[in-house]
C-alpha cells in the first residue's frame, strides 16, 4: 500500500538518527537494514511515497558520509546500490539520487568514482529525452571534474562539456556557467587559455541575459584560475 510506504519514508531519517546516536549497541543497523529500504524507495514508482525523497536522500547522504568515515561500508557497496535507479532517476523525473551520486563521488575518490559513475555520468550529459537530467549534470561538472583530475576531464569530460555549454535550454548553459571555474581548476593552463577561454566568452555573450549575468558572475573566479602561484604569490583556493 503507497500509504504504508509513504509513512514509513518519513519515518526513516528518524530512525537513522537514532541508529547514529545507539551506534555501539546497533553498529551495523544503518548500513545493513536501512540503506536497502532507502535504495529500494528511491526506485518506487508512486509520487506519494516520493514526496518525501528529498529529505530523506539528504539525510542518508550524511549517514553513508559517515559510514564511508568509519569503515563500516565498502566504498563500492554504495555505488553498487544505486545504479539500478538512473533509468528511473532518468525518466521519472526524480533527479535527487544524480545529485547524491554525485556529491558522493567526492567522497568515494577518484577510482570508483572514474570505475563506476564516469560513463554513466557522461552518458546523462548527452541525454536528448530530458534537459532536466542535462541540467543537473551540468549543475554538478565541477564536481566530477574536482574528483577525477586532469587527465579524465580533458579526454572525456570536456566534450560533454562544450556540449552543455551550447544547450538549446538557458538554463543547463547557466548551470555551466556557475560551475566554470570548478572545470578551469581541474585542467592544464595551455586547456584553459586556447579552449575555455573561447568557451567563456561564448557564454558572456549568449542571447540569455540569465546565462550572461551568471558568467560575468563567474568571471573573477575564472580569471583567477589563471594565476601562477609562484610568480603572483597569489592562487585561488576553495575552502
Amino acid at each position: 500500500e503507497p500509504t504504508v510506504r509513504a509513512e514509513l519514508m518519513e519515518q526513516v531519517p528518524h530512525i537513522a538518527m537514532f541508529c547514529q546516536e545507539n551506534r555501539p549497541s546497533i553498529p551495523y543497523a544503518f548500513s545493513k537494514y536501512l540503506l536497502p529500504i532507502v535504495v529500494r524507495y528511491l526506485a518506487d514508482q508512486n509520487n506519494q511515497v516520493s514526496v518525501f525523497q528529498k529529505s530523506l536522500a539528504e539525510n542518508t547522504h550524511k549517514q553513508i558520509n559517515e559510514l564511508i568515515y568509519k569503515r563500516e561500508m565498502p566504498k563500492e557497496v554504495c555505488f553498487l546500490m544505486f545504479p539500478g535507479n538512473f533509468a528511473v532517476c532518468i525518466y521519472g523525473f526524480r533527479l535527487d539520487e544524480l545529485e547524491i551520486m554525485c556529491k558522493m563521488a567526492s567522497m568515494v575518490g577518484k577510482d570508483i568514482t572514474e570505475r563506476l559513475v564516469l560513463p554513466r555520468f557522461c552518458e546523462m550529459c548527452c541525454d536528448c529525452r530530458m534537459f532536466h537530467v542535462r541540467k543537473v549534470c551540468a549543475a554538478n561538472f565541477g564536481d566530477i571534474c574536482s574528483v577525477v583530475g586532469q587527465q579524465a576531464t580533458e579526454e572525456m569530460l570536456l566534450p560533454r562539456f562544450f556540449q552543455l555549454c551550447s544547450d538549446n535550454v538557458w538554463g543547463v548553459r547557466k548551470a555551466c556557467a556557475e560551475c566554470f571555474m570548478a572545470v578551469s581548476c581541474a585542467t592544464s593552463q595551455e586547456v584553459r587559455r586556447t579552449k575555455l577561454s573561447t568557451l567563456f566568452i561564448n557564454l558572456i555573450s549568449d542571447p540569455s541575459r540569465w546565462v550572461r549575468q551568471a558568467a560575468f558572475q563567474s568571471l573573477g573566479p575564472f580569471i583567477s584560475t589563471f594565476a601562477n602561484p609562484s610568480s603572483s604569490g597569489q592562487y585561488f583556493k576553495e575552502e
